[in-house]
């Protein structure tokens, strides 16, 4: 069951209009608890995500209002099927975060094989499949779905950049090592596997240690594989200062003059400050810029 706060964060639509949209057009009809708190069920948010999809596409609440249930659904899948340059992205969101809180799997499917047709690989995640996991929750380890929600969506996204990395041509004889992990206590590894596609795309090659590498364990690591480079992804939101600065001195100290790249949010990587051996990336253009100059 979701709240009204639910909604709002997985439409983008305010509360505020979500209730007018309720008493003027009478589009959702949400139960209430004993004490008169809203909630609403999974048909219930399908139905708004379609009513945004249609919205984000030019189509007035007020003409949503008169249509069926299954003209709404046709309109959709028109839109999804498309070869107008035109991208309303909004249409494939909204099918992926119904898909992953419904544990539609053939939606899921579809939606991803249409968005990637139409975009391409790399600009499905970057514009469909990050937006949808910041609605989530689930990008910076602060998610408000069941766990089975999680590993669903999680798992999925993970499979399809498994089978996009492996479809990439092996490094160049010159290749760069990059020496790829989440730190111990991380194990959320989404975005690492994306800095993995974006590396080997690029030609080098990727050493993957994964998830909740334990620190002990790098220093011998880093000395048997010599990487060039070194990136590793903070996710979690309960990094405290000290511990964080004591983890990428460790790093680099034992980096063997390798370059360290630490990706994340912002407001974990300020603890740390840049300098010749550590380069900071918040988002996927700033790893993109780190890329050409390591």
């Amino acid at each position: 069951m979701y709240s009204i706060k639910d909604l709002e964060r997985f439409s983008g639509i305010k509360a505020h209009t979500i209730r007018i949209w309720e008493k003027r057009y009478n589009l959702l009809q949400p139960d209430r608890t004993d004490t008169n708190i809203r909630y609403y069920n999974d048909d219930q948010l399908r139905t708004l995500l379609n009513i945004c999809t249609l919205i984000s596409n030019g189509v007035k609440i007020s003409k949503i209002n008169q249509l069926s249930e299954l003209e709404i659904y046709t309109k959709i899948e028109t839109l999804i099927s498309s070869n107008s340059k035109d991208e309303k992205l909004n249409v494939f969101i909204n099918r992926i975060i119904e898909s992953g809180l419904t544990f539609n799997n053939q939606l899921l499917e579809s939606t991803f094989s249409a968005a990637t047709l139409r975009l391409g690989f790399y600009k499905c995640y970057r514009d469909v499949i990050l937006p949808s996991l910041v609605k989530f929750g689930l990008l910076w380890g602060k998610s408000e779905m069941i766990p089975s929600q999680q590993h669903f969506i999680s798992n999925f996204i993970k499979q399809k950049l498994f089978s996009a990395i492996d479809r990439l041509d092996l490094p160049n004889a010159n290749a760069k090592t990059f020496l790829l992990f989440l730190p111990e206590n991380e194990e959320h590894e989404i975005g690492l596997l994306f800095a993995y596609y974006i590396i080997k795309k690029a030609g080098h090659n990727v050493v993957y240690l994964g998830q909740n590498v334990p620190t002990a364990d790098l220093e011998s690591s880093i000395i048997q594989i010599e990487p060039d480079v070194l990136l590793l992804f903070l996710v979690r939101t309960t990094w405290h200062k000290d511990e964080l600065t004591r983890l990428v001195e460790l790093i680099v100290g034992n980096s063997q003059n390798a370059k360290t790249i630490l990706c994340g949010k912002d407001s974990a990587t300020k603890f740390v400050k840049e300098n010749k051996f550590l380069l900071i990336a918040n988002s996927i253009d700033d790893l993109e810029k780190i890329m050409q100059v390591v």
